[in-house]
């Protein structure tokens, strides 16, 4: 039993999904075989959703309670699961917090991460596909003002860093959020759109316009899921195909596996 000048050790329930398991102050998220996993900043604490009032709703993916949530000295930080991934919350309580928090990672087995002039990162894998990431990074404070932010990468540690002073509105709410999931995208594509498969036309016309069926496919994935909002979902996935985008997500199974 604990004295009464040492506090009572905190009981934080387990987290644990299909998807998504804590560890610690880690997540990992899974998809079959393969995993990424991502450190928090800070200690496990109870867990905490974020004053979201200046944020806009669009950019709020997750639908669950908290997985997981860790403090430092002037912010909490809480990661959620979603249906492609994770979402990780930065609240920063005050102008005297700190501008960067730490994020150690593990990337897929077998991919390489790399920072992407858009300041997203990219997990690119041994034959060059892009198979998930960390989407370009937002900062907003209470008034709905948004704040420069940026990543940077070294040695397995990312880096977010936000920008705010004394006149800024707090809290302020920054974003890491992974995208993960195109391993089971690429099994539906191979089922519906190589030459014997049921939708073997619309794979033709990726070979013609990309140069291969999961080319084209993982191209549209990547520029589908750098996007927050539905609408500027599908309108990336536009730029990026035109009308093909609309003929893919025709095919339920090519939808819900890679477009959901």
């Amino acid at each position: 039993m604990a004295s009464a000048a040492e506090p009572a050790p905190l009981e934080l329930e387990e987290y644990s999904s299909d998807k998504l398991i804590v560890d610690q102050s880690s997540i990992e998220v899974f998809e079959g075989n393969a995993s990424m996993s991502l450190t928090l900043p800070g200690k496990p604490s109870e867990l905490t959703t974020p004053d979201l009032v200046g944020v806009p709703k669009s950019l709020i993916e997750h639908v669950t309670e908290p997985a997981l949530t860790t403090e430092t000295k002037e912010a909490s930080i809480s990661s959620f699961e979603t249906p492609n991934g994770s979402q990780t919350l930065i609240s920063i309580e005050s102008a005297e917090a700190s501008h960067t928090y730490k994020f150690p990672f593990e990337a897929p087995s077998g991919s390489v991460s790399q920072l992407e002039e858009d300041g997203s990162v990219s997990f690119i894998n041994d034959e060059g596909e892009y198979v998930g990431g960390i989407t370009k990074p937002w900062a907003y404070d209470a008034n709905g003002q948004q704040l420069e932010t940026s990543f940077s990468l070294s040695n397995g540690v990312l880096t977010q860093t936000v920008e705010f002073d004394e006149s800024t509105a707090f809290p302020v709410v920054a974003d890491p959020n992974t995208v993960w999931g195109w391993t089971v995208c690429a099994a539906t594509v191979g089922a519906n759109l190589m030459p014997w498969g049921a939708a073997a036309k619309i794979g033709y016309k990726l070979v013609k316009r990309f140069g291969s069926v999961k080319k084209g496919v993982n191209i549209i994935w990547r520029a589908y899921h750098s996007k927050k909002g539905a609408a500027a979902k599908r309108n990336a996935a536009i730029a990026a195909a035109g009308g093909l985008f609309a003929e893919l997500i025709g095919i339920n199974d090519i939808k819900q596996n890679c477009f959901s």
